[in-house]
């Protein structure tokens, strides 16, 4: 049985966008040391359907961007990955972006240390980790996969994978091609944690009716019960009413089990040659044996249900500040668990059988919500249970998508 991983997903330049009305955004790509046109940089907003490429003068528009802040994202081969936050105020105000030319940071850091047969030793943990191992995963490949390097840490138990340009993924799941530029992958074997960062670019495939049918059907349901659909629910404060339960958890650790571990280790290195166990009363033995076979950790759930005013705030007109002590259990009740999740975890996340997920705030600090689901600071909150199952990139829609 494979143990729950806790993971951090980070989908760069999350959407702020305040209504429903857009805008058109227009600019020129040049390089930053000799002002020459950059053509065919990728322009578009990070985690959206919205974007385009330069043409042979630098030259880009977008069409359809939505009011409120927004990331937009601009990389090409060759280039630093330029981020800059955007709102309506620039529309009909022409932007000029100057590309970095990058460094060989990537060939200094990696070239001669990346495995050379780094997809045949790390492609599945890598699919694993990055597409997922739901049904739809399945259905998803990378089909530049030969572009990723892989480091391996043998004394930190540490993988990480780097590219040099965005991965094409195709997901005839839910019926995408997603353009993902990562950023940052790695997986901490020793913390069973693992976590990612990019900037991913959605297109819709083309299909006809039969298989336009099934890709809503699928993208219905990946949205409900999803972290996207979670956050809109609590923005609104529409949690119960859409199916969601959120409870607080606490996690106390067993000091008393510490002691006794510190114990053993003093006695242990005091002496190696002793059996200090032979040396203890029956009585003691017995007890210290007995904290010892105790869990590191006391979980306590709290039953009493938590509104979504509880935990979030406004921060201003268009954002939702979420902010909690300890841990959040999260439960969809209109979803059950699916087979291929409750078959690989070692004691069941919900008795019930429905989608539960833990969350918590590893740096004490709010993250911000926007009515699209979208988040910011998405570094600062550690997901654990199903949404760390499943939130991959098989699962993972657009944010300007809407059942």
């Amino acid at each position: 049985m494979l143990r729950s991983i806790t993971i951090i997903v980070i989908a760069l330049g999350c959407s702020l966008a305040a209504a429903a009305q857009t805008f058109v955004l227009q600019g020129k790509v040049t390089d930053k040391e000799n002002g020459n046109a950059v053509a065919g940089a990728s322009v578009f907003l990070s985690n959206t359907s919205i974007g385009t490429a330069a043409n042979a003068k630098g030259e880009f528009v977008l069409h359809n961007v939505p009011t409120g802040k927004f990331d937009l994202v601009i990389s090409s081969l060759g280039y630093e990955t330029y981020v800059v936050t955007i709102n309506a105020q620039q529309a009909g105000q022409p932007l000029t972006i100057q590309l970095k030319p990058k460094a060989n940071e990537l060939a200094s850091v990696v070239v001669g240390t990346y495995d050379k047969d780094g997809w045949t030793k790390w492609g599945k943990t890598f699919t694993d980790d990055f597409i997922g191992a739901s049904f739809n995963a399945a259905s998803c490949s990378i089909k530049n996969y030969g572009i990723l390097k892989f480091r391996y840490s043998k004394r930190k138990n540490y993988l990480e994978a780097f590219a040099d340009e965005p991965l094409v993924i195709e997901n005839k799941a839910l019926g995408y091609t997603i353009h993902y530029k990562l950023e940052n992958f790695y997986h901490d074997f020793d913390k069973n944690t693992l976590g990612y960062e990019g900037f991913p670019l959605f297109e819709p495939m083309s299909g006809n009716n039969r298989k336009q049918k099934r890709w809503r059907e699928k993208r219905l349901d990946a949205y409900y019960g999803s972290e996207m659909h979670f956050m809109r629910c609590l923005y609104r404060n529409l949690l119960s009413e859409n199916g969601f339960e959120m409870r607080r958890v606490e996690k106390k650790p067993n000091i008393e089990k510490q002691r006794v571990q510190a114990l053993y280790k003093y006695l242990s290195g005091a002496d190696q040659n002793i059996d200090f166990e032979s040396r203890l009363p029956k009585d003691s033995l017995d007890y210290y044996q007995k904290i010892l076979r105790q869990p590191s950790v006391t979980t306590i759930l709290y039953n009493t249900l938590l509104p979504g005013d509880s935990v979030a705030y406004g921060q201003d007109s268009v954002t939702a500040a979420l902010y909690f002590k300890d841990y959040l259990q999260i439960v969809y009740k209109k979803k059950k668990e699916p087979y291929e999740y409750t078959s690989k975890q070692m004691t069941p996340d919900s008795p019930s059988g429905f989608i539960t997920s833990l969350t918590t705030l590893i740096n004490n600090r709010p993250v911000f919500v926007a009515y699209n689901g979208a988040f910011y600071m998405p570094q600062d909150m550690l997901t654990s249970g199903y949404w760390a199952w499943s939130e991959k990139v098989c699962n993972m829609l657009p944010f300007d998508y809407w059942p």
